[in-house]
Protein backbone atom coordinates (compact mmCIF):
# COMPACT_ATOMS: atom_id res chain seq x y z
CA UNK A 1 0.00 0.00 0.00
CA UNK A 2 1.57 3.23 -1.18
CA UNK A 3 0.69 6.31 0.87
CA UNK A 4 1.23 9.94 -0.18
CA UNK A 5 0.95 12.80 2.32
CA UNK A 6 0.44 16.25 0.79
CA UNK A 7 1.33 19.59 2.35
CA UNK A 8 0.38 22.84 0.62
CA UNK A 9 2.38 25.53 2.39
CA UNK A 10 1.82 29.28 2.45
CA UNK A 11 5.41 30.06 1.35
CA UNK A 12 8.22 28.16 -0.32
CA UNK A 13 10.50 28.21 2.72
CA UNK A 14 7.83 26.85 5.07
CA UNK A 15 7.70 23.18 6.02
CA UNK A 16 4.74 21.04 7.08
CA UNK A 17 5.49 19.51 10.45
CA UNK A 18 2.24 17.53 10.72
CA UNK A 19 2.74 15.29 7.68
CA UNK A 20 6.39 14.74 8.57
CA UNK A 21 5.47 13.62 12.08
CA UNK A 22 2.83 11.25 10.74
CA UNK A 23 5.24 9.74 8.22
CA UNK A 24 7.85 9.02 10.88
CA UNK A 25 5.32 7.80 13.45
CA UNK A 26 3.72 5.39 10.95
CA UNK A 27 6.94 3.57 10.06
CA UNK A 28 7.45 1.05 8.49
CA UNK A 29 4.56 1.96 6.16
CA UNK A 30 5.62 3.10 2.67
CA UNK A 31 4.83 6.81 3.01
CA UNK A 32 6.06 9.57 0.72
CA UNK A 33 5.69 13.31 1.24
CA UNK A 34 4.86 15.86 -1.43
CA UNK A 35 5.02 19.57 -0.58
CA UNK A 36 3.92 22.50 -2.70
CA UNK A 37 2.85 26.08 -2.01
CA UNK A 38 -0.40 27.97 -2.55
CA UNK A 39 1.40 29.85 -5.33
CA UNK A 40 2.16 26.71 -7.34
CA UNK A 41 -0.14 25.84 -10.20
CA UNK A 42 -2.92 23.36 -9.50
CA UNK A 43 -1.91 21.49 -12.67
CA UNK A 44 1.57 20.95 -11.23
CA UNK A 45 0.15 19.63 -7.96
CA UNK A 46 -2.32 17.32 -9.67
CA UNK A 47 0.26 15.94 -12.08
CA UNK A 48 2.76 15.39 -9.26
CA UNK A 49 0.25 13.45 -7.17
CA UNK A 50 -1.11 11.34 -10.02
CA UNK A 51 2.29 10.26 -11.35
CA UNK A 52 3.17 8.77 -7.96
CA UNK A 53 0.19 6.38 -8.30
CA UNK A 54 -0.70 6.30 -4.59
CA UNK A 55 -3.22 3.98 -2.97
CA UNK A 56 -3.91 6.46 -0.15
CA UNK A 57 -3.66 10.26 -0.30
CA UNK A 58 -3.69 12.36 2.87
CA UNK A 59 -3.94 16.14 2.59
CA UNK A 60 -3.18 18.54 5.45
CA UNK A 61 -5.85 21.28 5.51
CA UNK A 62 -5.53 24.83 6.89
CA UNK A 63 -7.32 28.12 6.28
CA UNK A 64 -4.68 29.23 3.78
CA UNK A 65 -4.95 26.12 1.59
CA UNK A 66 -8.38 24.52 2.13
CA UNK A 67 -9.89 25.60 -1.19
CA UNK A 68 -6.83 24.40 -3.12
CA UNK A 69 -6.77 21.19 -1.09
CA UNK A 70 -10.41 20.41 -1.87
CA UNK A 71 -9.93 21.10 -5.56
CA UNK A 72 -6.89 18.83 -5.62
CA UNK A 73 -8.67 16.08 -3.68
CA UNK A 74 -11.68 16.16 -6.01
CA UNK A 75 -9.59 15.95 -9.17
CA UNK A 76 -7.33 13.21 -7.82
CA UNK A 77 -10.42 11.19 -7.02
CA UNK A 78 -11.81 11.72 -10.52
CA UNK A 79 -8.60 10.45 -12.12
CA UNK A 80 -7.89 7.72 -9.54
CA UNK A 81 -11.38 6.69 -8.36
CA UNK A 82 -10.01 3.83 -6.25
CA UNK A 83 -7.64 6.02 -4.25
CA UNK A 84 -8.51 6.41 -0.56
CA UNK A 85 -8.78 10.15 0.12
CA UNK A 86 -8.07 11.29 3.67
CA UNK A 87 -8.21 14.89 4.91
CA UNK A 88 -6.79 16.12 8.21
CA UNK A 89 -5.72 19.30 9.94
CA UNK A 90 -7.74 22.05 11.68
CA UNK A 91 -9.85 22.92 8.61
CA UNK A 92 -10.93 19.28 8.35
CA UNK A 93 -11.26 18.35 12.03
CA UNK A 94 -14.09 20.80 12.64
CA UNK A 95 -15.93 20.37 9.35
CA UNK A 96 -16.30 16.58 9.21
CA UNK A 97 -19.91 16.23 8.05
CA UNK A 98 -19.58 18.85 5.32
CA UNK A 99 -16.41 17.29 3.91
CA UNK A 100 -17.73 13.73 3.94
CA UNK A 101 -20.88 14.85 2.13
CA UNK A 102 -18.85 16.04 -0.88
CA UNK A 103 -18.48 12.53 -2.27
CA UNK A 104 -14.73 12.53 -2.90
CA UNK A 105 -13.53 12.43 0.72
CA UNK A 106 -13.38 8.96 2.26
CA UNK A 107 -12.04 9.73 5.72
CA UNK A 108 -11.40 12.75 7.94
CA UNK A 109 -8.81 12.55 10.69
CA UNK A 110 -10.01 14.46 13.75
CA UNK A 111 -7.47 16.16 15.99
CA UNK A 112 -4.00 14.64 16.45
CA UNK A 113 -3.09 12.64 13.39
CA UNK A 114 -0.34 10.21 14.36
CA UNK A 115 -2.30 7.43 16.08
CA UNK A 116 -5.49 7.91 14.08
CA UNK A 117 -3.75 7.75 10.71
CA UNK A 118 -1.59 4.77 11.65
CA UNK A 119 -4.58 2.77 12.87
CA UNK A 120 -6.57 3.81 9.80
CA UNK A 121 -3.85 2.32 7.61
CA UNK A 122 -4.00 -0.84 9.67
CA UNK A 123 -7.78 -0.99 9.16
CA UNK A 124 -7.40 -0.44 5.40
CA UNK A 125 -5.05 -3.44 5.34
CA UNK A 126 -7.58 -5.52 7.24
CA UNK A 127 -5.43 -5.72 10.36
CA UNK A 128 -7.90 -3.78 12.47
CA UNK A 129 -11.65 -3.22 12.62
CA UNK A 130 -12.45 0.25 11.27
CA UNK A 131 -14.96 0.73 14.09
CA UNK A 132 -12.10 0.51 16.59
CA UNK A 133 -10.09 3.36 15.05
CA UNK A 134 -10.44 6.49 17.22
CA UNK A 135 -10.19 10.03 15.87
CA UNK A 136 -11.74 9.53 12.41
CA UNK A 137 -14.95 10.29 10.55
CA UNK A 138 -16.33 8.37 7.56
CA UNK A 139 -19.56 7.38 5.82
CA UNK A 140 -21.37 4.06 5.92
CA UNK A 141 -23.84 4.24 3.06
CA UNK A 142 -25.53 7.60 3.80
CA UNK A 143 -24.78 7.69 7.50
CA UNK A 144 -21.85 9.71 8.79
CA UNK A 145 -19.90 7.98 11.52
CA UNK A 146 -17.70 10.00 13.88
CA UNK A 147 -15.36 8.17 16.21
CA UNK A 148 -13.85 10.72 18.63
CA UNK A 149 -10.21 10.78 19.61
CA UNK A 150 -9.74 8.64 22.73
CA UNK A 151 -6.16 9.23 23.75
CA UNK A 152 -3.16 11.41 23.03
CA UNK A 153 0.10 10.38 21.47
CA UNK A 154 3.15 10.17 23.72
CA UNK A 155 5.33 12.95 22.29
CA UNK A 156 8.48 11.02 23.13
CA UNK A 157 7.32 8.41 20.62
CA UNK A 158 7.16 10.95 17.77
CA UNK A 159 10.55 11.03 16.01
CA UNK A 160 11.96 14.20 14.47
CA UNK A 161 9.88 14.68 11.35
CA UNK A 162 12.72 15.83 9.10
CA UNK A 163 14.94 13.42 7.19
CA UNK A 164 18.68 13.20 7.75
CA UNK A 165 19.43 13.96 4.09
CA UNK A 166 17.01 16.91 3.89
CA UNK A 167 18.61 20.34 3.34
CA UNK A 168 17.11 22.64 5.99
CA UNK A 169 19.55 25.53 5.71
CA UNK A 170 17.11 27.81 3.87
CA UNK A 171 13.88 26.57 5.47
CA UNK A 172 11.77 27.77 8.37
CA UNK A 173 11.90 24.65 10.49
CA UNK A 174 9.13 23.83 12.97
CA UNK A 175 9.44 21.84 16.17
CA UNK A 176 7.22 21.18 19.18
CA UNK A 177 8.12 20.33 22.76
CA UNK A 178 4.50 20.33 23.95
CA UNK A 179 0.89 20.19 22.81
CA UNK A 180 -2.22 21.72 24.29
CA UNK A 181 -2.84 25.17 25.75
CA UNK A 182 -3.94 26.12 29.28
CA UNK A 183 -5.69 29.27 28.08
CA UNK A 184 -9.22 29.55 26.69
CA UNK A 185 -9.15 32.37 24.13
CA UNK A 186 -12.54 32.14 22.41
CA UNK A 187 -11.20 32.89 18.90
CA UNK A 188 -8.46 30.25 18.97
CA UNK A 189 -8.65 26.54 18.17
CA UNK A 190 -6.01 25.81 20.79
CA UNK A 191 -8.56 26.80 23.45
CA UNK A 192 -10.38 23.51 22.75
CA UNK A 193 -7.39 21.40 23.79
CA UNK A 194 -6.58 22.30 27.40
CA UNK A 195 -4.65 19.13 28.21
CA UNK A 196 -0.94 19.99 28.21
CA UNK A 197 1.42 17.20 27.10
CA UNK A 198 5.20 17.47 27.15
CA UNK A 199 8.21 15.85 25.56
CA UNK A 200 10.84 14.79 28.03
CA UNK A 201 13.66 17.28 28.46
CA UNK A 202 16.12 14.56 27.42
CA UNK A 203 14.40 14.27 24.04
CA UNK A 204 14.23 18.06 23.68
CA UNK A 205 17.98 18.38 24.17
CA UNK A 206 18.75 15.52 21.80
CA UNK A 207 16.47 16.99 19.10
CA UNK A 208 17.82 20.53 19.44
CA UNK A 209 21.36 19.23 18.96
CA UNK A 210 20.20 17.38 15.84
CA UNK A 211 18.77 20.59 14.37
CA UNK A 212 21.93 22.52 15.22
CA UNK A 213 24.04 19.91 13.43
CA UNK A 214 21.77 20.33 10.38
CA UNK A 215 22.71 24.05 10.27
CA UNK A 216 19.13 25.18 10.80
CA UNK A 217 19.06 28.98 10.91
CA UNK A 218 15.71 29.52 12.63
CA UNK A 219 13.91 26.86 14.66
CA UNK A 220 10.32 27.84 15.38
CA UNK A 221 8.78 26.16 18.39
CA UNK A 222 5.07 25.72 17.75
CA UNK A 223 4.24 25.22 21.44
CA UNK A 224 1.12 27.27 22.03
CA UNK A 225 2.62 29.00 25.06
CA UNK A 226 6.29 28.29 25.61
CA UNK A 227 6.32 29.65 29.18
CA UNK A 228 2.94 28.29 30.36
CA UNK A 229 5.01 26.08 32.65
CA UNK A 230 7.62 28.55 33.83
CA UNK A 231 9.92 26.00 35.47
CA UNK A 232 9.99 23.86 32.33
CA UNK A 233 10.54 26.93 30.14
CA UNK A 234 13.59 27.92 32.18
CA UNK A 235 14.94 24.37 31.87
CA UNK A 236 14.56 24.48 28.08
CA UNK A 237 16.29 27.87 28.01
CA UNK A 238 19.19 26.24 29.86
CA UNK A 239 19.27 23.50 27.20
CA UNK A 240 19.31 26.14 24.46
CA UNK A 241 22.38 27.72 26.03
CA UNK A 242 24.19 24.42 25.71
CA UNK A 243 23.43 24.10 22.01
CA UNK A 244 26.46 25.15 19.99
CA UNK A 245 26.22 27.20 16.83
CA UNK A 246 24.14 30.20 15.79
CA UNK A 247 20.70 28.63 15.46
CA UNK A 248 17.99 31.12 16.47
CA UNK A 249 15.03 29.91 18.54
CA UNK A 250 11.60 31.46 17.91
CA UNK A 251 9.00 30.90 20.65
CA UNK A 252 5.54 32.17 21.54
CA UNK A 253 5.33 33.42 25.12
CA UNK A 254 2.71 34.79 27.47
CA UNK A 255 4.08 38.18 28.63
CA UNK A 256 2.14 38.02 31.92
CA UNK A 257 4.28 35.08 32.98
CA UNK A 258 7.55 36.89 32.33
CA UNK A 259 9.36 37.75 35.56
CA UNK A 260 12.90 38.58 36.64
CA UNK A 261 13.75 34.89 37.08
CA UNK A 262 12.71 34.16 33.49
CA UNK A 263 14.66 37.20 32.27
CA UNK A 264 17.81 36.01 34.05
CA UNK A 265 17.76 32.79 32.00
CA UNK A 266 17.82 34.82 28.78
CA UNK A 267 21.08 36.62 29.53
CA UNK A 268 23.31 34.36 27.43
CA UNK A 269 20.75 33.94 24.65
CA UNK A 270 20.70 37.48 23.24
CA UNK A 271 20.70 37.30 19.47
CA UNK A 272 19.80 33.61 19.59
CA UNK A 273 16.21 33.79 20.78
CA UNK A 274 13.19 35.81 19.70
CA UNK A 275 9.68 35.85 21.08
CA UNK A 276 6.23 36.22 19.60
CA UNK A 277 3.81 37.84 22.03
CA UNK A 278 0.05 37.82 21.56
CA UNK A 279 -1.40 40.91 23.22
CA UNK A 280 -4.39 41.12 20.81
CA UNK A 281 -5.95 44.08 22.68
CA UNK A 282 -5.65 45.99 25.94
CA UNK A 283 -9.40 46.61 26.14
CA UNK A 284 -10.38 44.81 29.36
CA UNK A 285 -14.05 44.52 28.35
CA UNK A 286 -13.05 42.76 25.14
CA UNK A 287 -10.63 40.48 26.97
CA UNK A 288 -13.43 39.27 29.23
CA UNK A 289 -15.72 38.65 26.25
CA UNK A 290 -13.13 36.42 24.57
CA UNK A 291 -12.24 34.56 27.78
CA UNK A 292 -8.75 35.97 28.05
CA UNK A 293 -7.90 36.49 31.67
CA UNK A 294 -5.07 38.82 30.73
CA UNK A 295 -3.81 41.23 33.36
CA UNK A 296 -3.07 44.05 30.94
CA UNK A 297 -0.59 45.89 33.13
CA UNK A 298 1.36 42.69 33.82
CA UNK A 299 1.41 41.81 30.10
CA UNK A 300 2.78 45.22 29.12
CA UNK A 301 5.30 45.04 31.96
CA UNK A 302 6.42 41.62 30.69
CA UNK A 303 7.01 43.05 27.21
CA UNK A 304 8.95 45.93 28.75
CA UNK A 305 11.17 43.49 30.66
CA UNK A 306 11.87 41.45 27.53
CA UNK A 307 12.65 44.60 25.57
CA UNK A 308 15.10 45.81 28.23
CA UNK A 309 16.73 42.38 28.17
CA UNK A 310 17.54 42.92 24.48
CA UNK A 311 15.25 40.17 23.17
CA UNK A 312 13.78 40.60 19.70
CA UNK A 313 9.99 40.83 19.99
CA UNK A 314 7.13 40.34 17.55
CA UNK A 315 3.87 41.54 19.14
CA UNK A 316 0.42 40.67 17.76
CA UNK A 317 -2.74 42.76 17.86
CA UNK A 318 -6.14 41.64 16.53
CA UNK A 319 -8.70 44.12 15.21
CA UNK A 320 -12.41 43.26 15.09
CA UNK A 321 -12.72 41.50 18.43
CA UNK A 322 -16.03 41.77 20.35
CA UNK A 323 -16.65 45.13 22.06
CA UNK A 324 -13.50 46.61 20.52
CA UNK A 325 -14.17 49.86 18.67
CA UNK A 326 -11.74 51.91 16.59
CA UNK A 327 -11.20 54.13 19.63
CA UNK A 328 -10.41 51.30 22.06
CA UNK A 329 -8.28 49.47 19.51
CA UNK A 330 -6.28 52.62 18.77
CA UNK A 331 -5.42 52.79 22.49
CA UNK A 332 -4.18 49.18 22.35
CA UNK A 333 -2.10 50.18 19.33
CA UNK A 334 -0.51 53.01 21.32
CA UNK A 335 0.07 50.78 24.36
CA UNK A 336 2.06 48.31 22.26
CA UNK A 337 3.77 50.84 19.97
CA UNK A 338 5.14 52.85 22.90
CA UNK A 339 7.01 49.75 24.10
CA UNK A 340 8.88 49.70 20.76
CA UNK A 341 9.02 45.97 19.95
CA UNK A 342 10.96 45.13 16.80
CA UNK A 343 7.79 44.09 14.96
CA UNK A 344 4.08 44.79 15.40
CA UNK A 345 1.61 42.63 13.53
CA UNK A 346 -1.78 44.23 13.20
CA UNK A 347 -3.99 41.26 12.32
CA UNK A 348 -7.73 40.88 11.86
CA UNK A 349 -10.16 38.55 13.58
CA UNK A 350 -10.84 35.27 11.80
CA UNK A 351 -13.88 33.18 12.74
CA UNK A 352 -12.46 29.68 12.76
CA UNK A 353 -14.62 26.58 12.66
CA UNK A 354 -14.92 24.88 16.03
CA UNK A 355 -13.97 27.87 18.17
CA UNK A 356 -16.27 29.11 20.95
CA UNK A 357 -16.46 32.51 19.25
CA UNK A 358 -17.89 30.95 16.09
CA UNK A 359 -21.00 30.13 18.12
CA UNK A 360 -21.43 33.73 19.31
CA UNK A 361 -21.12 35.78 16.14
CA UNK A 362 -24.79 36.77 16.39
CA UNK A 363 -24.43 37.92 19.97
CA UNK A 364 -21.51 40.19 19.05
CA UNK A 365 -22.87 41.31 15.69
CA UNK A 366 -19.89 39.85 13.84
CA UNK A 367 -20.19 39.61 10.07
CA UNK A 368 -17.37 37.81 8.32
CA UNK A 369 -16.30 36.49 4.92
CA UNK A 370 -17.69 33.00 4.34
CA UNK A 371 -14.56 32.02 2.41
CA UNK A 372 -11.21 31.26 4.05
CA UNK A 373 -9.62 32.80 6.01
CA UNK A 374 -13.09 33.83 7.33
CA UNK A 375 -11.95 37.34 8.13
CA UNK A 376 -14.23 39.81 9.90
CA UNK A 377 -15.97 42.38 7.67
CA UNK A 378 -17.55 44.42 10.46
CA UNK A 379 -19.06 44.08 13.91
CA UNK A 380 -21.56 46.06 15.97
CA UNK A 381 -18.56 47.86 17.47
CA UNK A 382 -16.41 48.60 14.42
CA UNK A 383 -17.50 49.34 10.85
CA UNK A 384 -16.20 47.97 7.59
CA UNK A 385 -14.82 51.42 6.73
CA UNK A 386 -12.92 51.58 10.03
CA UNK A 387 -11.42 48.12 9.47
CA UNK A 388 -10.30 49.27 6.01
CA UNK A 389 -8.44 52.12 7.69
CA UNK A 390 -6.77 49.68 10.07
CA UNK A 391 -5.76 47.45 7.16
CA UNK A 392 -4.09 50.43 5.56
CA UNK A 393 -2.29 51.23 8.80
CA UNK A 394 -1.26 47.56 9.10
CA UNK A 395 0.32 47.84 5.65
CA UNK A 396 2.22 50.99 6.64
CA UNK A 397 3.40 49.48 9.91
CA UNK A 398 4.77 46.51 8.01
CA UNK A 399 6.47 48.54 5.28
CA UNK A 400 7.90 51.26 7.49
CA UNK A 401 8.05 50.31 11.18
CA UNK A 402 8.66 46.56 10.90
CA UNK A 403 11.29 46.92 8.19
CA UNK A 404 13.58 48.71 10.64
CA UNK A 405 14.77 50.95 7.80
CA UNK A 406 13.12 54.20 8.92
CA UNK A 407 13.87 54.30 12.67
CA UNK A 408 15.28 57.81 13.06
CA UNK A 409 12.70 59.41 10.79
CA UNK A 410 9.76 57.72 12.48
CA UNK A 411 11.06 58.68 15.94
CA UNK A 412 11.22 62.30 14.80
CA UNK A 413 7.76 62.22 13.26
CA UNK A 414 6.23 60.72 16.40
CA UNK A 415 7.20 63.85 18.34
CA UNK A 416 4.92 65.94 16.11
CA UNK A 417 1.79 63.95 16.99
CA UNK A 418 -0.01 63.51 20.29
CA UNK A 419 0.07 59.73 19.99
CA UNK A 420 1.52 57.09 17.64
CA UNK A 421 -1.87 56.13 16.21
CA UNK A 422 -2.43 59.73 15.07
CA UNK A 423 0.78 59.62 13.04
CA UNK A 424 -0.19 56.44 11.23
CA UNK A 425 -3.79 57.57 10.74
CA UNK A 426 -2.57 60.77 9.09
CA UNK A 427 -0.05 58.82 7.03
CA UNK A 428 -2.84 56.45 5.96
CA UNK A 429 -4.93 59.42 4.81
CA UNK A 430 -1.99 60.71 2.78
CA UNK A 431 -1.54 57.35 1.05
CA UNK A 432 -5.27 57.10 0.41
CA UNK A 433 -5.65 60.62 -1.00
CA UNK A 434 -2.67 60.14 -3.30
CA UNK A 435 -3.83 56.69 -4.48
CA UNK A 436 -0.64 55.00 -3.31
CA UNK A 437 -2.18 51.77 -2.03
CA UNK A 438 -2.39 48.64 -4.22
CA UNK A 439 0.75 49.61 -6.15
CA UNK A 440 4.23 48.18 -6.06
CA UNK A 441 6.74 50.51 -4.40
CA UNK A 442 10.50 50.04 -4.34
CA UNK A 443 12.40 50.74 -1.13
CA UNK A 444 13.62 54.05 -2.54
CA UNK A 445 10.07 54.98 -3.48
CA UNK A 446 8.98 54.40 0.12
CA UNK A 447 11.62 56.91 1.24
CA UNK A 448 10.38 59.42 -1.32
CA UNK A 449 6.78 59.00 -0.12
CA UNK A 450 7.77 59.52 3.52
CA UNK A 451 9.72 62.63 2.51
CA UNK A 452 6.74 64.11 0.66
CA UNK A 453 4.43 63.32 3.57
CA UNK A 454 6.79 64.89 6.12
CA UNK A 455 7.73 68.02 4.17
CA UNK A 456 4.78 68.75 1.90
CA UNK A 457 1.93 67.41 4.02
CA UNK A 458 3.03 68.13 7.59
CA UNK A 459 5.35 71.03 6.78
CA UNK A 460 8.43 69.87 8.67
CA UNK A 461 11.89 71.32 8.10
CA UNK A 462 13.11 69.95 4.78
CA UNK A 463 16.82 69.71 5.58
CA UNK A 464 16.19 67.87 8.85
CA UNK A 465 13.93 65.35 7.12
CA UNK A 466 16.50 64.86 4.38
CA UNK A 467 19.24 64.11 6.89
CA UNK A 468 17.06 61.73 8.84
CA UNK A 469 15.99 59.81 5.75
CA UNK A 470 19.53 59.81 4.40
CA UNK A 471 20.86 58.38 7.66
CA UNK A 472 18.14 55.70 7.83
CA UNK A 473 18.80 54.64 4.24
CA UNK A 474 22.58 54.45 4.55
CA UNK A 475 22.46 52.79 7.98
CA UNK A 476 20.02 50.06 6.92
CA UNK A 477 21.26 49.33 3.40
CA UNK A 478 24.59 49.09 1.63
CA UNK A 479 23.23 50.75 -1.51
CA UNK A 480 25.37 53.52 -2.99
CA UNK A 481 22.61 55.26 -4.95
CA UNK A 482 20.44 57.39 -2.65
CA UNK A 483 16.69 57.94 -3.04
CA UNK A 484 15.83 61.00 -5.13
CA UNK A 485 14.47 62.89 -2.13
CA UNK A 486 17.87 63.07 -0.40
CA UNK A 487 20.27 63.41 -3.31
CA UNK A 488 22.37 66.57 -3.07
CA UNK A 489 23.19 67.44 -6.67
CA UNK A 490 25.12 70.59 -5.94
CA UNK A 491 27.18 69.47 -2.95
CA UNK A 492 30.44 67.63 -3.39
CA UNK A 493 31.80 65.72 -0.47
CA UNK A 494 35.47 66.53 0.19
CA UNK A 495 37.91 63.74 -0.50
CA UNK A 496 39.38 64.13 2.96
CA UNK A 497 37.30 61.23 4.33
CA UNK A 498 39.39 58.89 2.20
CA UNK A 499 42.49 60.07 4.06
CA UNK A 500 40.80 59.10 7.33
CA UNK A 501 40.11 55.58 6.01
CA UNK A 502 43.82 55.24 5.26
CA UNK A 503 44.81 56.49 8.72
CA UNK A 504 45.14 53.37 10.88
CA UNK A 505 45.42 55.32 14.15
CA UNK A 506 42.18 57.19 13.40
CA UNK A 507 40.48 53.94 12.45
CA UNK A 508 41.54 52.26 15.68
CA UNK A 509 39.87 55.02 17.67
CA UNK A 510 36.81 55.71 15.53
CA UNK A 511 36.09 52.68 13.32
CA UNK A 512 38.13 49.73 14.61
CA UNK A 513 36.02 47.26 12.64
CA UNK A 514 37.63 48.64 9.45
CA UNK A 515 41.22 48.04 10.56
CA UNK A 516 42.94 45.57 8.27
CA UNK A 517 40.34 45.66 5.51
CA UNK A 518 41.68 45.98 1.97
CA UNK A 519 40.79 48.92 -0.26
CA UNK A 520 38.53 46.62 -2.29
CA UNK A 521 36.73 45.38 0.80
CA UNK A 522 36.28 48.94 2.06
CA UNK A 523 34.82 50.05 -1.25
CA UNK A 524 32.26 47.24 -1.02
CA UNK A 525 31.28 47.77 2.57
CA UNK A 526 31.61 51.51 3.12
CA UNK A 527 29.12 54.24 2.26
CA UNK A 528 29.13 57.87 3.33
CA UNK A 529 27.25 61.15 3.06
CA UNK A 530 27.33 64.80 4.07
CA UNK A 531 24.98 65.92 6.87
CA UNK A 532 23.96 69.35 8.12
CA UNK A 533 22.57 67.91 11.35
CA UNK A 534 24.03 65.29 13.63
CA UNK A 535 21.14 62.84 13.66
CA UNK A 536 22.99 60.69 16.19
CA UNK A 537 23.03 63.49 18.81
CA UNK A 538 19.67 65.22 19.12
CA UNK A 539 19.88 66.82 15.66
CA UNK A 540 22.57 69.31 16.61
CA UNK A 541 23.34 71.73 13.77
CA UNK A 542 26.74 70.58 12.61
CA UNK A 543 28.40 70.02 9.23
CA UNK A 544 29.85 66.55 9.11
CA UNK A 545 30.46 63.44 7.09
CA UNK A 546 29.18 60.14 8.46
CA UNK A 547 30.92 56.98 7.30
CA UNK A 548 28.93 53.72 7.43
CA UNK A 549 30.66 50.34 7.57
CA UNK A 550 28.33 47.42 6.84
CA UNK A 551 28.89 43.92 8.16
CA UNK A 552 26.60 40.90 7.93
CA UNK A 553 24.86 41.55 11.24
CA UNK A 554 25.54 45.18 12.11
CA UNK A 555 26.32 48.62 10.74
CA UNK A 556 29.13 50.65 12.32
CA UNK A 557 29.64 54.37 11.84
CA UNK A 558 32.15 57.13 12.37
CA UNK A 559 31.80 60.91 12.14
CA UNK A 560 34.11 63.51 10.64
CA UNK A 561 33.35 67.11 11.58
CA UNK A 562 34.04 69.66 8.85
Amino acid sequence: MKVLLVGINAKYYHTNLAIRNIKKFCQPYDIEIFEATINDSTDYMLESVIEKKPDVVGISCYIWNIEIALNLAENVKKILPNVVMVLGGPEASYDVENLLSKGFVDYVVIGEGEIAFKELLEALEGKKDLKEVPGIGYKVEEEIVIQPQKYYVNLDEVPIGYDEEEDLSDKLVYYETSRGCPFKCAYCLSSIDNVLRYESLEKVEKDLKWFANKNVKILKLVDRSFNANRKRAREILSIMKRIEGEMVFHCEVNPELVNEEFISELEDLKGRIQFEVGVQTTNKVTLRKISRTTAVEMALKGIELLKKAGIKLHVDLIAGLPEDSLKTFSKAFDDVYNLKPEEIQLGFLKILKGTPLAKKVGEFGIVYDSKPPYEVLYTKDISYEELVILKGIAFLIDKYYNSGKFLKTLEYLEKHFKRPFDLYFEFYRYWKENKLFYKNHSLKALYNVLYDFSVKNIGLEENIIKDLLKFDFLYSTNAKDLPDCVKEKDKKIPDLFRDYLKNEEWLKQNLPQAVGLSSLELSKRVSYAFFEYDVTENLMKKDLIIIFLHSEKKTYLAKIEL
